[in-house]
């Protein structure tokens, strides 16, 4: 079982001499996945960038075009919607 006031101890001599610098460090150390999600927001930056993504990503609009149209929208509706050229719709 664990002890509180023992836990509670160690935690108040832990934050009365530790730095910042040594509170992060550790952080960063023995919780990697809270930085996780910051690296991997920077990896899909990068990503989004690339012009394979680029393309992808019209190419998957130009899909889905074809579907909007067969359920009545207008040709200027679906352009809007997906942010294409109309010419590339119609």
């Amino acid at each position: 079982m664990i002890d509180v006031k023992k836990s509670l101890e160690i935690l108040e001599n832990y934050f009365a001499k530790v730095t910042k610098e040594e509170f992060d460090r550790d952080l960063k150390k023995y919780c990697p996945e809270l930085f996780e999600e910051e690296s991997n927001d920077l990896e899909l930056e990068q990503l989004k960038n690339t012009e394979l993504y680029q393309q992808a990503k019209k190419d998957s609009k130009l899909e889905i075009a074809p579907k909007l149209l067969k359920k009545g929208l207008s040709a200027q509706e679906v352009a809007e919607i997906l942010e294409l050229d109309v010419r590339l719709i119609a």
